[in-house]
């Protein structure tokens, strides 16, 4: 007894429990593994128990479902798109197409489910539908986030729009000085006193308060009305006895009347009937700048980072930056963001900045480095090389440069491209003697012991070789053959050589050796 109150009141728990955690709550699996298993353990607990429950069946009856044994228990198994809604039966998921599901109790007589869905879906009233921000769809690093079964995206600015795809304030909506920012969706304008209106184009003339044909003009922060005869007043509301009380001239004219007419005298530089036409009339001053009278003239006072007599000129227009510079305003000054290998205050320093081309050569950037087209007939990496630097032409003749090529005027009697050839271009010298010029004649300078125009004779004749050597000649060189005991290239050494007498004694030969 006691054993069966205990499974009624765990029921009774479990069941408030289920009712708690099924509030369109998107559990996680281990979550709702252990949510299962523990529903299993309890069926299984309860109809164990002869007195509230039959005996498991051998012959199980399983609807929408195929009974299979696990153990010493036969279960009902739910096909894809089913899940066990009773130990014996099994019920569609709904939750979509092969998606599977759960069935808890919710209360004692009812049930409900929990839904499994794939990466990418979760879900939303029963049903497993795409993730909204699986795709991606906010731009330029704006967060997506899923409402209901849409999707929103939180902004990075100066983007906006419903997925980051705009930049609502690059084209400068805001008028008359506004100041552009951006809002979730689109822009907002802050609008400079006294003009309002969604992108500041509206001042206070544009509702016409002027009445009777009145002329409205902006001063300052509100507006002016020129009153025709006789009105006067704020909004020209007022019909005056004295038309010139009060004074309807503008910017110190004085006022007089005129048979019928009232006139205005106006100070300089002021005209207009009612001295309303100045400087600043034709609103001279561009991109929100104020204008005051300079004596005859108008001056103006700029927004930044804009100048010019009226604040016409926009420093990134044109584009200061050169070699594709990038440029932007910070603060009141201009900043040019460079491309590689270019840099400085206008990216104007590049490779070819300091002419690295010499002799006329073209210089154009390669890379992070320069390149030269070279005029002919200029080569090498700076066009530094001249053909007639190195002076190509022999024999001392002189180079020039005719058009591409190079031209040597040879001195006789050398002639060839480059004056290479001369009277001793064909080697007349013999025996290893050297060539040279003399005149329009050629010279040369036997090596010993060889002699004549060519060095054709044989210097052995008379005998160079000295105390009694013996002269033949070797190759071009001549050879001495030394008696005992002389040497030397001439034998000319022999033991009297270093003077080995001291004090004035006169040496002579005694075989091999000297004698004093």
């Amino acid at each position: 007894m006691m054993r069966n109150t205990l499974v009624i009141l765990t029921c009774f728990v479990l069941s408030l429990y289920f009712v708690y955690i099924n509030a369109d709550l998107n559990l996680q699996e281990n979550d709702i593994n252990e949510i299962r298993n523990l529903q299993q353990n309890i069926d299984a607990y309860s109809f164990a128990d002869q007195d509230i429950h039959p005996p498991l069946r051998a012959d199980c009856d399983c609807k929408n479902g195929k009974c299979a044994n696990e153990g010493e228990k036969v279960v009902c198994k739910c096909p894809p798109g089913y899940g066990n809604y009773t130990q014996y039966s099994c019920r569609a998921c709904e939750c979509g197409p092969n998606k599977s599901c759960i069935w808890i109790e919710t209360g004692w007589f009812s049930s409900d489910k929990i839904c499994f869905c794939n990466t990418g879906y979760f879900v939303d009233n029963g049903k497993c539908i795409a993730d909204p921000c699986s795709s991606n769809p906010c731009k330029n690093g704006g967060s997506c986030a899923v409402s209901g079964s849409n999707f929103t995206c939180s902004c990075v600015k100066p983007y906006a729009g419903l997925t980051c795809e705009t930049m609502p304030c690059s084209k400068q909506p805001c008028k008359n000085g506004g100041t552009c920012n951006v809002g979730k969706i689109g822009f907002t304008c802050k609008c400079p006193s006294p003009f309002s209106g969604t992108k500041c184009e509206n001042d206070p003339c544009t509702s016409n308060p002027c009445q009777n044909n009145g002329t409205c003009k902006v001063d300052g922060q509100g507006y002016q009305c020129n009153c025709k005869k006789p009105f006067s007043g704020t909004n020209c509301e007022t019909v005056l006895a004295d038309p010139c009380t009060p004074n309807p001239c503008q910017n110190e004219g004085t006022c007089s009347v005129v048979g019928q007419d009232l006139k205005c005298s106006c100070k300089s530089p002021f005209k207009g009937n009612l001295c309303e036409i100045g400087p600043c009339s034709s609103n001279p001053c561009q991109n929100g700048g104020k204008c005051s009278v300079d004596g005859k003239n108008f001056k103006c006072e700029c927004k930044p980072p804009f100048k010019g007599n009226k604040c016409e000129i926009d420093p990134c227009t044109p584009n200061p930056c050169k070699n594709e510079g990038t440029c932007s305003v910070v603060g009141q000054d201009v900043k040019c963001s460079c491309k590689a290998p270019f840099k400085g205050n206008f990216c104007e320093i590049g490779p070819c900045s300091s002419n690295p081309c010499q002799n006329g050569g073209k210089c154009s950037v390669d890379g992070m480095n320069f390149e030269c087209e070279c005029r002919p007939p200029f080569k090498g990496n700076k066009c530094e090389i001249d053909p007639c630097t190195l002076n190509p032409c022999q024999n001392e003749g002189t180079c020039s440069v005719v058009g591409q090529d190079l031209k040597c005027s040879c001195k006789g009697p050398f002639k060839g491209n480059f004056c290479e050839i001369g009277l001793c271009s064909s080697n007349p010298c013999q025996n290893g003697g050297k060539c040279s010029v003399d005149g329009k004649n050629y010279k040369c300078e036997c090596k010993s012991p060889f002699k004549g125009k060519n060095c054709e004779t044989d210097s052995c004749t008379p005998n160079p070789c000295q105390n009694k050597g013996t002269c033949s000649v070797v190759g071009q060189d001549l050879k001495c053959s030394c008696k005992a005991p002389f040497k030397g290239n001439f034998c000319e050494i022999g033991p009297c050589s270093s003077n080995p007498c001291q004090n004035g004694g006169k040496c002579s030969m005694d075989r091999k050796n000297f004698k004093c």
